[in-house]
């Protein structure tokens, strides 16, 4: 064994004592997967979680764009209740940019569910705890959703990951609509288009799911009278 080779080795040691060290401080019980829950639900809708190659190792990093502080403040606690760990926040472009590098929490996130423009799926499986799936769609359609005069949109390319969203809302008793649009540039993927159209449906999105998202919230009021 050469040098470099055995240096490697003592440093591939040393790192997984430290990730080792990191998956004991992971929080496990019912309170931390309907976090995760959350936490799937807001990197889905405005996040990316990625394991990419870089020449001779690999870089983990989970990443989430908001645009408001309500957001930003509901996914940092949820990070570090979890995981003990706290991202980084930039402001860049009228747009919070909250980073954080890690293996651990990346191969944590990746064992729960999908993630990826085309990819997200729904963290079903934690699905049977209560508050769960409120959970996911609230932080889902806190990055996604517009809120109209007299509904909610959401529209996404992932058609799959769509369709699953609008048998979750009919579950929990919201109706909705789907539909599909096919940009005429050929180079633009067919858009899946959910919309809760109904008063009485908006109502009950609004006690069972809401946002965490102040002007989401407030324009939800409004289209309620409330």
């Amino acid at each position: 064994m050469n040098l470099s080779e055995r240096n490697r080795k003592v440093a591939n040691i040393r790192w997984e004592k430290v990730h080792n060290n990191e998956r004991k401080c992971i929080l496990n019980n019912e309170e931390s997967f309907i976090l995760k829950s959350a936490i799937c639900g807001f990197l889905a809708g405005d996040g990316s979680v990625q394991k990419r190659k870089e020449r001779s190792y690999y870089h983990y990093q989970v990443d989430l764009f908001a645009d408001d502080i309500q957001m930003v403040d509901v996914y940092l606690k949820a990070i570090n209740k979890v995981y003990n760990k706290n991202p980084s926040v930039v402001i860049r472009d009228n747009c919070y940019h909250v980073r954080l590098g890690s293996r651990v929490i990346v191969e944590d996130l990746f064992s729960i569910s999908e993630f990826g423009l085309t990819k997200w799926r729904l963290p079903s499986f934690i699905f049977s705890l209560d508050g769960a799936e409120e959970a996911w769609l609230k932080a889902f359609f806190s990055a996604e959703a517009y809120v109209g005069k007299d509904h909610i949109k959401i529209q996404t390319i992932n058609q799959k990951g769509m369709l699953e969203v609008s048998e979750l809302l009919i579950s929990l008793g919201i109706e909705n609509k789907v539909y599909y649009y096919t940009p005429k540039n050929e180079n633009y993927s067919m858009v899946t288009i959910i919309r809760i159209n109904k008063k009485s449906d908006l109502k009950i999105y609004s006690e069972k799911v809401g946002f965490w998202h102040n002007k989401k919230n407030i324009a939800l009021k409004k289209a309620l009278d409330l």
